[in-house]
């Protein structure tokens, strides 16, 4: 043996035989628990560590480390990491992206955790539904906020027409509203009052606003066996049509059509439009004072009020997402994990101050019993919003079918800021068929 292999020989005895009398590390000692989500409020690394800071005082042994993704990347970010395996050991997930992710057998099966939460029974009913691939039997992420819509008016606009809450109870009575504050030519504050503020194709939210109207009509996007589209019937043409012709008539600003949801909310803070479309987080924003973010101390704030959507042909709905909490199958830390994802998902406490920093609803029905939501006017709006309220089917193909829609009714609102007079149904129509034509290549590969 020469001299240098002894050498180093020896040296590898040395190295052994200190790490085999080096002292074993500490059985019990603090976990750190990875953990993404987005930005869901005005200081989201904020409020999430401070909705966690009971959980760690009572849990010292675990630790939430929280880094926060913007919606943009998220999507990128989470598939990746599912199908490299370095994961997390938790994440958020947008309630329409749990069939795929889950397709993707990226999720840790947490049904024979179910009963630890309470039940499926103790979870809004529309949020649960996105609990796990329909008909899997399989639950992969536990509904922790929710999102609704409603109908924001302002009062003192209708007090001056003489109007009332119940000239918004149905399409026919609410067109008929916007008609009515459209002639009025209203100036409030040196502002003129436009009808409705509406978003058009520039906005994340394009799919989930004209569902309502779908399935008002009667309409939906996939027949009841999932195997194919029926965006293509006469109901689904009616619920587009009726929504869509709102802008048509001059009843919304033709630049807000350019606009997304945030723009046309701001405006609506603002004191342009009478109406709008918007969730749960609008209340926070007319309750919240300036210096934090909110409007507080616009005109709007003193002079809003929350009803249900119109009641359609075939029925009042309102679209029912949010965000849901799922463990990755290869977590580093998966007992560790679940303990944080039931702290979340179904402490009172915990579900109620992340929705007052959020302006979400809670995921669990039992904390809409709280003076929070259960007192004041606007929050008991979508309290009862949740019993109509509806969701897509939670299938594997959903988070391609999601982007397909998205763009081709881009094209569609499109069509209705280029069209001179009048819409055509049937250009719409035409629309509708490709729509569904691209939907069912997407479901022939998914299956």
């Amino acid at each position: 043996m020469s001299k240098k292999v002894a050498f180093f020989a020896l040296l590898a005895v040395l190295i052994l035989s200190t790490l085999s009398c080096a002292p074993a590390p500490k059985e019990g000692g603090p976990v750190t628990i990875n953990m993404w989500i987005m930005p869901n409020s005005l200081e989201p690394l904020r409020d999430i560590q401070e909705t966690l800071k009971p959980f760690e005082e009572s849990h010292p042994n675990i630790k939430v480390k929280v880094t926060v993704l913007d919606w943009g990347s998220a999507w990128s970010k989470i598939t990746t990491a599912a199908t490299s395996r370095d994961v997390p050991d938790i994440t958020q997930l947008g309630s329409t992206w749990v069939g795929s992710v889950s397709g993707m057998g990226a999720l840790m099966n947490l049904k024979d955790k179910t009963a630890e939460l309470g039940g499926s029974s103790a979870f809004v009913p529309a949020a649960w539904k996105s609990s796990g691939i329909l008909g899997s039997g399989q639950v992969t992420a536990v509904p922790w906020i929710v999102d609704a819509r409603a109908l924001f008016y302002r009062t003192d606009v209708f007090t001056k027409l003489g109007l009332t809450a119940a000239d918004l109870s149905t399409w026919e009575r609410f067109e008929a509203t916007l008609k009515k504050i459209k002639a009025a030519k209203l100036t409030i504050e040196g502002l003129e009052i436009f009808p409705l503020g509406m978003p058009g194709k520039n906005d994340w939210n394009v799919v989930h606003n004209l569902s309502p109207w779908i399935w008002g009509a009667g309409g939906d996007y996939l027949s009841s066996n999932l195997k194919t589209s029926i965006l293509d019937s006469t109901q689904a043409l009616e619920g587009v049509y009726f929504y869509v012709n709102l802008a048509k008539q001059g009843l919304v600003p033709p630049e807000y059509l350019e606009l997304n949801t945030a723009q046309v909310s701001s405006n609506f803070n603002n004191g342009s439009v009478a109406m709008m479309f918007d969730g749960p987080y609008e209340v926070r924003t007319l309750t919240t004072p300036p210096a934090q973010g909110g409007a507080s101390e616009s005109i709007t704030a003193r002079n809003f009020a929350v009803v249900p959507y119109p009641r359609g042909p075939r029925g009042r709905y309102t679209f029912v997402g949010g965000s849901n909490l799922a463990i990755f199958k290869y977590a580093p830390h998966p007992k560790e994990a679940w303990e944080v994802v039931k702290y979340l998902t179904t402490d009172k406490d915990a579900q109620l101050n992340y929705c007052k920093a959020s302006g979400f609803l809670p995921a669990k029905l039992s904390v809409f019993n709280e003076p929070y939501f259960s007192v004041d006017p606007a929050r008991r709006v979508f309290r009862e919003a949740i019993k109509y309220g509806k969701t897509y089917p939670c299938v594997p193909y959903w988070g391609i079918l999601e982007p397909v829609l998205t763009r081709r009714f881009g094209i569609l609102w499109d069509y209705v800021t280029g069209a001179k007079d009048v819409l055509d149904k049937n250009e719409i129509a035409k629309q509708m068929d490709l729509a569904k034509k691209e939907m069912e290549i997407v479901i022939q590969q998914g299956k």
